[in-house]
C-alpha cells in the first residue's frame, strides 16, 4: 500500500504557457521516477520499523473503536434498566455489575489503545530518523565527489539548505505522512463497516459533504505544493545572503556598506515573510476544509439521527455508538489536512535533495580494468614529469569560449619551472587541469607516462601538493591545518600511499623522522616560525573560521608547509608567495630548492624576483604558449616576458 502510494505521488502539471519542450518533459518525467524510486528505496531499507508501526496502529484502532460498542452496549443497559420502573431494585445489582464490568473492559481497551498508540509513534518516528540520518550521510558523500563546476554553480546557502532543512522535512515526511495515512485508513476501514453494519442509510448521510470537499482539495494540494517550492527556494537565497555577509563583514564594514545590505536582506526577508504566509493560508484552508468534513458530518448524524431515535427507527445505544464512531473518525479527518501539507514539503524538498543526488561528477574515476598507477618515489630518482598534449579547455558553462588552445609542454621529472602571464591568460585554469580539479575539453595530460584520466583519483591528489592563489584554513588550531593533508594518509587505508618520514630541511641528514618533527619543519621551511612567538599557544592557537585571526602572508604560509609536509610528487604554486615579503620569499625557495631535490615544482607567479631559480620559464598569453625558456633567454629575445618584466620594473621604481 505504501509503495503504492509512493509511486502515486503527486506532481502539479506544467503551466500550459511555459510548458517545457517534449524533451525536457521527458526529462521532468525521469526525474520524477528518480525521486519515486529515491523514496521507496529509503522505505524499503526501514520497511520491518513502518510493518511493525502499522501492525501497532492497528492495534490501537482496533482497540479504541472497540470502545463505542460497549459504551452503546452500557446505553442500552441503562435505558432497559429505566423502562423496567420500580421492578429495577430487585436487580439493581445484576445491572451495576454488568456496567462495572463494561467500564473495566474500557478501562483496559483506552489502556492497550495508549500503550499501542506510542510503540507505533516510536517506531515510526525512529525510522524517519534513521531515514534522515542516512539521507544526511548521502548527500555529503556526493558533495564530497562533486566537482568545481557544480559549487561554482550553486550557491553555499542554497546547498546548506537543502542537506539541512530539506533533509528534516523529509524524515518528517515518511514519518507523519506515514503515520496518519496508515492510522485514517485503518481507522476508516474498522469505523466504516461498523458503520454500516448498525445504518448504512445514516451512513450514506455522514458521507454527503466528502465529494465536493475532495474535488476542492484537489486544487489546495496543487497550490500548497507550488507555494512550498516557493517558500524553500527564498529560504535558501536567505541562507546565501547571510552567508555572504558574515563572510564579508570586514568588507560591508570598511566600505560603511551595512545600511544597504540591511535593507536588501529586509526585502529577501519580506518576500519569505509574504510566501510563507500565503502558504500558512493554504495549509489553513486544507485544514479548515478537513475540519469541515468532520463537522458536517456529525452535524448531518445528530440531525438525521436523532430523528430515526425519535420515531423508533434506530435504538439509542446504536445511535451513541454510531455517533462515538463519528467522533473517532473526527481526529483523524482533520490530521489528513495537516498530512497533505507535510506530503507536499517533502516532496517538494526532496526534490531539491534529489538535484544534488542526480548529479554526475565531470571528473570521473578510470574503471578497474583501465586504472594504472603511478610508479613509487625512490630516493635519488627525479619523478613529477608532466606532459601535456594538444590540450585545449572551455568551462563547462560556456563551452563556446576556448580558455586554453592546443597546449603542449614538456615539464621533466625534477625539474623546477614557472609559468607566467597576463591576468586572464590562463595560468590557474592550465594547473587546475594539472591537479585536475578539472578534464581537458581535447587532448591528454600524463604524469610520469600514465594518463590522468587513467589514474585513481584520490591517489593522483594525495601526490600533488597544491597551493592555491587565495589560501583556505578551517576552523582548527594551526597544527591541525598543518597536518590537515597527512590524515589522510595515516587514516585512509584505500590511498595507494605510505606516510612520508624523510625530513624537511637540508641540513637534517637521518633517513626519517617522526610526524611531529616534520610538522615543526614544515613550519620552518614555510617561513612561519619567527610568527609562533605571536600566538600563546604555538601550533594549539585557534585560527578561527577560514583563518580570520591569521594576517594574509600567515595564512599562505600556512598552506605552503600544509602542502609540504605531504612530501608531493608535484608541488604546485599558484601565486602563493604574494603576500610574504621579498626576504621570506628568498628562504622558503631556498628551502624548496632542498625539499623538491627529485621532485617537480611548477610556480604560478606576478613576481619574477626567483625566477632566476628555475630550469624554464612558460609564457601564456591569451590561452596559448607564446615563449619558453630560462630567464636569460627570454629576457634576450625581448618578446612578451621581456615586456611583462620592464613594465614590473616600471610600476616597482614609481612606487619608490
Amino acid at each position: 500500500m505504501t509503495r503504492a502510494l509512493l509511486a502515486c505521488i503527486y506532481v502539479p502539471d506544467p503551466d500550459p504557457m511555459t510548458q517545457n519542450p517534449p524533451k525536457l518533459a521527458a526529462t521532468a518525467e525521469s526525474k520524477k521516477s528518480s525521486r519515486n524510486q529515491r523514496l521507496w528505496v529509503f522505505f524499503k531499507t526501514y520497511r520491518t520499523w513502518f510493518l511493525f508501526g502499522a501492525f501497532f496502529l492497528l492495534a490501537t484502532n482496533a482497540m479504541n473503536l472497540a470502545i463505542p460498542a460497549y459504551i452503546g452496549e452500557a446505553v442500552e443497559t441503562l435505558r432497559d434498566a429505566a423502562a423496567q420502573g420500580d421492578s429495577l431494585a430487585a436487580g439493581f445489582d445484576a445491572v451495576r455489575d454488568q456496567l462495572v464490568n463494561i467500564g473495566l473492559i474500557i478501562v483496559a481497551l483506552a489502556i492497550g489503545g495508549g500503550i499501542a498508540r506510542t510503540l507505533s509513534r516510536i517506531l515510526i518516528f525512529n525510522a524517519g530518523r534513521h531515514i534522515e540520518f542516512d539521507l544526511r550521510n548521502e548527500i555529503y558523500d556526493k558533495l564530497a565527489s562533486l566537482g568545481s563546476n557544480f559549487f561554482g554553480g550553486m550557491s553555499t546557502g542554497d546547498i546548506t539548505s537543502r542537506s539541512a532543512n530539506d533533509v528534516s522535512f523529509v524524515r518528517v515526511f515518511f514519518a507523519i505522512s506515514f503515520l496518519h495515512i496508515i492510522n485514517t485508513s485503518i481507522a476508516y476501514t474498522i469505523a466504516m463497516s461498523r458503520m454500516i453494519e448498525i445504518n448504512w442509510k445514516l451512513t450514506l448521510v455522514c458521507l454527503i459533504p466528502y465529494p465536493l470537499i475532495l474535488w476542492v482539495l484537489r486544487y489546495l494540494v496543487h497550490a500548497v505544493f507550488q507555494q512550498t517550492q516557493a517558500v524553500q527556494a527564498q529560504m535558501s537565497e536567505l541562507s546565501t545572503k547571510v552567508q555572504e555577509n558574515l563572510g564579508g563583514v570586514s568588507v560591508i564594514k570598511c566600505y560603511a556598506i551595512q545600511d544597504r545590505e540591511i535593507d536588501d536582506y529586509a526585502v529577501m526577508n519580506e518576500s519569505f515573510f509574504e510566501k510563507n504566509m500565503r502558504l500558512a493560508v493554504l495549509r489553513g484552508g486544507m485544514q479548515t476544509l478537513m475540519m469541515l468534513v468532520a463537522g458536517v458530518g456529525t452535524l448531518a448524524v445528530l440531525i438525521v439521527g436523532t430523528t430515526m431515535v425519535v420515531d423508533g427507527s434506530m435504538p439509542l445505544g446504536d445511535f451513541v455508538e454510531f455517533n462515538s464512531y463519528v467522533v473517532a473518525l473526527a481526529f483523524p479527518t482533520a490530521a489528513m489536512g495537516w498530512v497533505f501539507s507535510v506530503w507536499n514539503r517533502g516532496l517538494a524538498a526532496f526534490e531539491r535533495i534529489t538535484e544534488i543526488l542526480d548529479t554526475t561528477p565531470r571528473i570521473q574515476e578510470p574503471s578497474e580494468d583501465e586504472r594504472r598507477e603511478l610508479p613509487a618515489l625512490v630516493d635519488n630518482v627525479d619523478r613529477g614529469e608532466v606532459s601535456l598534449r594538444n590540450v585545449s579547455f572551455a568551462y563547462p558553462d560556456d563551452p563556446e569560449t576556448q580558455v586554453l588552445h592546443d597546449i603542449n609542454m614538456e615539464i621533466p621529472a625534477g625539474s623546477s619551472v614557472a609559468i607566467v602571464g597576463r591576468t586572464g591568460s590562463g595560468k590557474s585554469t592550465l594547473i587546475k587541469l594539472i591537479a585536475r580539479l578539472y578534464d581537458p575539453t581535447r587532448g591528454e595530460i600524463l604524469i610520469d607516462g600514465e594518463p590522468l584520466t587513467k589514474l585513481a583519483l584520490r591517489d593522483t591528489r594525495s601526490e600533488i601538493g597544491f597551493v592555491p592563489q587565495e589560501p583556505f584554513l578551517f576552523s582548527m588550531t594551526i597544527g591541525q591545518n598543518v597536518r590537515f593533508g597527512l590524515d589522510s594518509l595515516e587514516y585512509d587505508d584505500t590511498l595507494n600511499r605510505p606516510t612520508p618520514t624523510r625530513p624537511l630541511l637540508k641540513d637534517d641528514t637521518r633517513a626519517a623522522i617522526s610526524q611531529p618533527e616534520r610538522i615543526a619543519q614544515a613550519v620552518e621551511v614555510a617561513g612561519l616560525s619567527p610568527d609562533m612567538s605571536g600566538f600563546a599557544d604555538g601550533l594549539d592557537t585557534l585560527v578561527g573560521e577560514r583563518g580570520v585571526t591569521l594576517s594574509g602572508g600567515q595564512k599562505q604560509r600556512v598552506t605552503i608547509a600544509r602542502a609540504l609536509l605531504m612530501d608531493p610528487r608535484i608541488l604546485i604554486l599558484d601565486d602563493a608567495l604574494s603576500s610574504v615579503d621579498t626576504k621570506t620569499e628568498g628562504v622558503i625557495l631556498d628551502h624548496l630548492d632542498s625539499i623538491m631535490k627529485n621532485r617537480t615544482s611548477i610556480i604560478l607567479t606576478h613576481r619574477f624576483n626567483a625566477l632566476s631559480r628555475v630550469d624554464k620559464i612558460f609564457v601564456l598569453d591569451e590561452g596559448r604558449i607564446v615563449e619558453a625558456g630560462s630567464q636569460p633567454e627570454l629576457l634576450a629575445a625581448r618578446g612578451v616576458f621581456y615586456e611583462m618584466c620592464e613594465r614590473q620594473r616600471l610600476e616597482e621604481s614609481l612606487k619608490s
